[in-house]
């Protein structure tokens, strides 16, 4: 199905409703940022979503890239959808107003994102990896290197990559073999860099890589790690574009999904790289890369789920198969129970996850934007919040995209009707920008143990706080949070057995890391939707213009309330019974 509508509506509500309820109305640098406003801007980027992007989306992953020589051919339409993103300003949103960028919070601006990953996947990592690769450079490069270079990366005249990955160094950094020699005002770089999504492409005029490397003199390990910035085409101090650099690609992978983005081999043989930040302290700088990518693929999570719910749900109110009990009429398949309960775990679940996100982007913006007395409490809540937010997102959103292949039926097998896609493409989500395991050993290791559990514990209280504060005006909202009460004391109860338990278990923290992190993300999706039947219910009472809308979303935040939050309990018993055994069965048993 190449339709695709984005849910403005709902993206408004986590913003307007979830998001807007707390600090950030408050923020001056959210004040201008009214309903209105938001639904001029949305309604705006969600016609370039649904009519120029999302239209390339079949026929690039039929089509996919290809690589002759230098030169990297894309799909039909791509460099049409380029150029109208780029003609509209659409990558200038939350950028530095100093080099062309319109100074948004990237609170505001994540829809947007959200947006145009579902429309085209793949043809959406080109820009926002962009966006990323500016963070990087606007908070680390020197004022020579950012007047050169962040305007035309601002405005999408020139695209970003990230360089970390080599045949021998994938998550394990410590023994990356890219070298750096001084030469001048700059360094030769010289290595192969593996998984470059955009490496190599003509859809801009030039590309920015950002590589991590060694200096001679670097010491052993992460330590040792700088970053270099490394242009395709030199350019010069006037920014036009000189002769191309010594870097190239030698092959593009042959994945899963995603076959319309370019993924390529990266050979450095002496380019010309300008040093980001100070030697040794690369991995820092390019964390600031990898924290915003990380929110990214959480949202990327969203955007693939929601066009699989999308494709289901069409699917499932034209196929016609069956009876429904007694009656003899042949009916379409939503009137089916079971393809009901699919279709509302899947809508269900995104819309929670889509708040999260939302949620998790505003600590960030308010972690940089707030007066300096709250900054550090919103940077605790960030930092918990992203690797919560990456791994819980992309591990559901294999589930969502699954269910939507089983609500086709053999239909979903086949490659056109296209469900089949996003069940691909959603499978990365998982594994880069740290994988599952990365975020949550970062979860329980550091963002947990480390403070003893303080920051998390803030959180629930929190959480705890915002729960008691409510008006239980319906019996449907004092059921679910009373659930949800339940499910807090659950996770307090873990948070103290796995403080107590971990200084003598050696594996405890790694054998449970990844339930911790499934327990925290549903439990804090159970917050978001009890939050949700609150104000639905509200809205209902008031007999607001949106009734339709309402009425959806306390069905679908109830159903997550009853039918997946109960999950934290699970999680909760693998925790306290199961950590044992992963360690228990001997190397050469299995």
């Amino acid at each position: 199905m190449d339709q695709f509508l984005p849910p403005v509506k709902d993206m408004i509500f986590a913003l307007e409703e979830i998001v807007g309820k707390g600090n950030l109305k408050s923020n001056p640098h959210f004040e201008e940022f009214d309903s209105d406003f938001l639904e001029t801007i949305y309604e705006s980027a969600s016609e370039i979503a649904s009519e120029i992007i999302a239209p390339t989306n079949k026929n690039g992953d039929e089509q996919g890239v290809s690589l002759s020589g230098n030169k990297v051919t894309v799909p039909d339409g791509y460099a049409e959808a380029y150029n109208a993103y780029v003609e509209g300003g659409w990558p200038t949103l939350s950028c530095n107003p100093n080099y062309g960028g319109q100074g948004m919070p990237t609170t505001i601006s994540m829809p947007i994102n959200e947006m145009v990953m579902g429309a085209n996947f793949s043809w959406a990592h080109l820009v926002l990896l962009t966006n990323s690769a500016i963070r990087a450079i606007d908070a680390h490069a020197n004022k020579e290197l950012k007047d050169l270079y962040l305007e035309k990366l601002v405005t999408g005249h020139y695209s970003g990559t990230m360089n970390l990955t080599e045949p021998q160094a994938g998550s394990d950094l410590s023994v990356l073999n890219t070298v750096a020699e001084p030469n001048g005002d700059s360094f030769k770089i010289s290595g192969q860099k593996i998984f470059i999504t955009w490496g190599e492409h003509e859809l801009s005029e030039n590309i920015i890589h950002l590589v991590l490397a060694r200096l001679p003199d670097a010491p052993e390990g992460v330590k040792g790690i700088s970053l270099f910035l490394v242009p395709k085409f030199h350019v010069n101090k006037d920014g036009t574009l000189g002769e191309r650099n010594d870097v190239k690609a030698i092959s593009l992978e042959h994945k899963l999904g995603i076959h319309g983005c370019a993924t390529c081999v990266m050979s450095f043989e002496d380019a010309t790289g300008y040093l980001v930040g100070n030697p040794n302290e690369g991995l820092a700088c390019m964390f600031t890369m990898m924290n915003d990518a990380r929110i990214g693929v959480a949202c990327e999570s969203v955007a693939i789920a929601e066009r699989a719910y999308q494709q289901a749900l069409s699917y499932a109110k034209e196929r016609v198969q069956g009876t429904v009990h007694s009656e003899s009429k042949r009916v379409t398949i939503i009137h089916h129970p079971d393809v009901r309960r699919m279709l509302l775990t899947m809508r269900s679940q995104i819309e929670v996850m889509r708040a999260l996100v939302y949620v998790a982007t505003a600590e960030m913006d308010l972690s940089d934007l707030s007066e300096t007395d709250k900054k550090l409490s919103h940077k605790i809540k960030a930092d918990l919040l992203t690797p919560i937010t990456k791994g819980w997102c992309s591990e559901i959103c294999q589930e969502i995209t699954s269910l939507g292949i089983q609500i086709h039926g053999g239909m979903g097998y086949v490659e056109e009707t296209g469900a089949a896609q996003h069940y691909r493409d959603s499978r990365i989500t998982t594994i880069y920008e740290g994988t599952t395991a990365i975020q949550a050993n970062d979860l329980i290791g550091r963002k947990f143990i480390k403070d003893k559990g303080q920051g998390l514990l803030a959180l629930i209280s929190e959480i705890k706080n915002s729960v008691d504060d409510f008006d239980l005006i319906d019996d449907d909202l004092e059921t679910a949070s009373q659930e949800l009460h339940n499910q807090i004391e659950r996770t307090e109860n873990i948070i103290t057995f796995i403080l107590s338990e971990e200084k003598h278990r050696e594996y405890l923290s790694g054998a449970v890391s990844f339930y911790f992190l499934m327990m925290l993300g549903t439990l804090i999706g159970g917050w978001l939707a009890v939050r949700s039947i609150e104000i639905s219910l509200k809205a209902l009472q008031s007999d607001s213009i949106d009734s339709d809308f309402y009425e959806a979303k306390l069905i679908s935040s109830k159903f997550f309330v009853l039918s997946i939050l109960p999950k934290v309990n699970f999680y909760a018993d693998s925790i306290e019974k199961g950590a044992d055994l992963v360690m228990e069965m001997k190397e050469e048993l299995f």
